[in-house]
């Protein structure tokens, strides 16, 4: 086999080289190696290209038409043998057994030709060989793809995908951007939860006040005594008054609770519904798993339920700055996974809950370091892990270790976790 030509592609475009087959009505292989590996071969009869193929899985014209829904692996297995035994090319043999139509087969080899030249387009770092004469196995197939026209669609399909990175990458980096500095709207604490902050911390306030704030709105009276009466909070006896619950929980966790009800009615603007939901529902569910584990290893219950409310609440922040931004979903996911616990920080400074809280849900990921360990962030680490596997994940063994928590111990605090959600949900 002679060479006709031998190229870098950072030297001489592949295009290029193509398109001078194609004008002067060239019989040959192209092959383009990546580091002295074959990659890929065009081969080209009076310039079109009339086969092509792959040592890379899936880049195969019989795979790519089993992958497309076209035939059966069988069937391609199959055509690919008998052509070879028969001596005929494998797209002849495909028409001549009426295995496929030649516009279907068209269509795909064309789909298949753009894939690798977008592919051998975009690469510099690879060589180029033009070898002739072109191998019995190919020739005298059904397929004449134009060079000209494949070109063309290939360098447009590179073209819209430069200009959607560059548009991607825009997007990123505007978001990055706006959370920087801190060009975002926090969301407003419910208006009730407000007047129950600021009548706990009057010293002067008792649970009469409390119960007397809380009556203005029967609902909201009828939904605190169906989450005091869950397995939760439960005891011996029944809480049939608002004035009894607040007495046997305290005030704290009565507006703990208030909250947690009122969540629901935050507005987040710009935050797609069903994401939204899927926060807010995993925001409750490790606020009541954090406040029932903190009963456990004797923390503060009420500190450890607001660090869980607040533990993700970030996230809807930044959802609302991606807004309709075209960005990758894993980029977004890596900023939601790495910017929204300053953020949940920052909503809890804003819902003027004590420092103690805001660095809870700042620092909620971090690892022990030197082997010092903070119980109620392995403790808040333990919930979130729990209510993210919906009850399946293992915890971390430190975090067990640390809190001195059986895994049972654990999973019956998510069972009274989610019947004490399940009540809201229902309210």
């Amino acid at each position: 086999m002679a060479v006709l030509l031998q190229a870098e592609l950072n030297f001489m475009p592949l295009h290029d080289i193509m398109q001078w087959i194609d004008m002067n009505r060239i019989s040959c292989e192209v092959v383009v190696s990546e580091q002295n590996e074959t990659a890929i071969i065009f081969y080209m009869e009076s310039g079109k290209i009339i086969f092509a193929s792959s040592n890379k899985p899936g880049k195969r014209l019989g795979e790519f038409l089993v992958m497309s829904g076209v035939m059966s692996e069988l069937e391609a297995r199959s055509a690919l043998k008998e052509s070879r035994n028969q001596g005929v090319s494998f797209t002849r043999y495909l028409i001549n057994k009426n295995l496929i139509t030649l516009q279907v087969l068209n269509e795909n080899f064309a789909k298949l030709v753009e894939m690798l030249l977008v592919e051998v387009l975009s690469c510099c770092n690879a060589s180029v060989s033009v070898k002739t004469p072109l191998p019995e196995s190919v020739i005298n197939g059904p397929i004449q793809l134009e060079t000209g026209r494949a070109i063309f669609d290939a360098v447009r399909v590179i073209d819209e995908m430069e200009r959607d990175t560059r548009k991607r990458d825009e997007a990123f980096e505007n978001i990055n951007r706006r959370i920087f500095n801190e060009e975002f709207q926090l969301p407003v604490m419910p208006g009730v939860v407000v007047q129950l902050s600021a009548l706990i911390q009057n010293e002067n306030s008792s649970f009469q006040d409390m119960a007397k704030l809380i009556m203005t709105d029967q609902i909201l009276v009828s939904s605190i005594l169906k989450i005091a009466n869950s397995a939760l909070y439960g005891g011996t006896g029944q809480v049939d008054s608002l004035q009894f619950a607040i007495v046997k929980l305290g005030m704290r966790e009565i507006m703990n609770i208030v909250t947690a009800i009122q969540l629901k009615s935050v507005k987040f603007q710009g935050v797609p519904q069903e994401k939204l939901q899927t926060i807010l529902d995993n925001s409750l569910k490790t606020a009541f798993m954090a406040s029932g584990l903190a009963r456990l290893c004797r923390l503060d219950p009420e500190e450890a339920f607001m660090a869980g409310l607040l533990l993700d609440l970030g996230q809807t922040v930044i959802l609302s700055v991606a807004g309709n931004s075209r960005i990758e979903q894993t980029l977004l996911d890596d900023i939601l996974r790495s910017r929204h616990a300053e953020i949940g920080a920052l909503i809890a400074k804003k819902w003027n809950y004590p420092e103690s809280i805001q660095r809870l849900i700042r620092y909620h990921h971090n690892q022990n370091f030197g082997g010092i360990s903070n119980r109620m962030i392995d403790m808040i680490q333990i919930a979130d892990s729990i209510i993210q596997t919906n009850g399946e994940g293992e915890p971390g063994t430190e975090q067990m270790t640390s809190l001195q928590l059986s895994y049972e111990a654990v999973l019956d605090v998510y069972s009274k976790t989610i019947d004490t959600y399940q009540r809201i949900r229902s309210l």
